[in-house]
């Protein structure tokens, strides 16, 4: 079953609270490096599903929040060319990616172009809410957020609450999988998870998990293959994983030989109509998808120039670790239940040891 076909099934059941808890850039593979193979997380995994593509947070974490698909949306990748502007704008910022100025669209790029499903829900008289982070209007920190979930459970009995917060994603670009740093803020995380589910009183199904994986990374510039870089015509967009390349008239039939020459064991090129039916099953043309795509198959990000801000781990790309994202549910009822049977039984042993 597809992510957004379990989300839906959730969003349409009634009875109980139904949380949604995405945790950005927790993949499986993530969860294999940092986590305890017997702990909370992994003990509920239930099942694994495939990101959507691109698997990134600009792609997925719209598509979660709306139902809908990117190219639906509109919301495919970090950075899109809008040829109106003639500007490469990060949409969640609408900064120019490579100026860092504001850029010159009339309408933020982050304006979604329908309403999120927690707005249709509550319009059709249903309960639903979403909790977030600070730079969606939300929490400050992770243990604000999660105090928020808890109530918003305590207080609903009959709810759709989507929730999401950005780690470990930020962590991970920053210091990769190997560094200590990360495993300490997502073993940190599950703990407090867990210890919060204690807390909820009300039945709530729960189902964890993330907008795609991660990968640890090396760096690759264009600016570095002046033979590519010559034939393109503006620079490079979507993701360092998912390149969109927007190609010269004249060097478009030579494209694939020359990409390929200098980084076709790194990346698979495709065309703008192979990206759009085959990655993102589109049913109509994507205006930010350039004339070729090239999808990371191996460790290389791929950057327009040394300018950029690059990373020890990320995402966008083909690879299982990319792509493989965990379903981790449980009933907190049944959870509170269990917790309570073996916390008596604990109690039980350390009175007659006492004693």
């Amino acid at each position: 079953m597809a992510i957004l076909e379990r989300l839906k099934e959730m969003q349409n059941a009634t009875g109980k609270n139904r949380l949604i808890m995405v945790l950005d850039g927790m993949g499986v593979t993530v969860m294999n490096k940092l986590l305890n193979k017997n702990g909370f997380f992994a003990s509920h995994l239930t099942d694994t599903e495939t990101a959507i593509i691109p698997a990134t947070t600009v792609a997925a974490t719209t598509a979660y929040l709306t139902g809908k698909m990117p190219w639906e949306t509109g919301f495919v990748g970090w950075a899109q060319y809008f040829p109106e502007i003639n500007e490469v704008v990060e949409v969640f910022t609408n900064k120019n990616f490579y100026t860092r100025q504001d850029s010159k669209l009339p309408q933020h790029s982050s304006t979604l172009p329908c309403k999120t499903v927690v707005e249709q829900m509550n319009e059709h008289g249903k309960q639903a809410f979403a909790v977030v982070p600070w730079f969606m209007g939300g929490a400050d920190n992770f243990d604000d957020w999660l105090k928020e979930v808890v109530e918003t459970c305590n207080r609903e009995t009959n709810a759709y609450i989507y929730s999401y917060w950005p780690e470990p994603d930020s962590t991970l670009h920053i210091v990769g999988s190997k560094d200590e740093k990360a495993k300490k803020i997502l073993c940190e995380m599950e703990r407090k998870i867990e210890n919060a589910f204690k807390k909820i009183n009300n039945k709530t199904d729960v189902l964890i998990t993330a907008d795609h994986g991660h990968t640890d990374t090396d760096n690759l510039f264009v600016e570095d293959f002046p033979e590519i870089a010559n034939c393109l015509s503006v620079p490079t967009s979507l993701e360092a994983r998912c390149v969109s390349f927007f190609v010269k008239p004249e060097y478009k039939q030579r494209f694939p030989e020359i990409f390929n020459k200098h980084l076709g064991n790194d990346f698979k090129l495709v065309t703008k109509d192979e990206f759009e039916k085959e990655y993102l099953h589109a049913g109509k043309p994507v205006r930010f998808i350039g004339d070729y795509v090239a999808l990371a198959t191996g460790k290389y990000n791929l950057w327009e120039n040394h300018n950029c801000e690059t990373c020890k781990s990320h995402h966008a790309g083909i690879t299982k670790d990319e792509l493989e994202i965990p379903i981790i549910k449980m009933s907190l009822q049944n959870y509170m239940i269990k917790n309570d049977k073996i916390n008596r039984i604990a109690y039980l042993y350390n009175y007659q040891y006492i004693s």
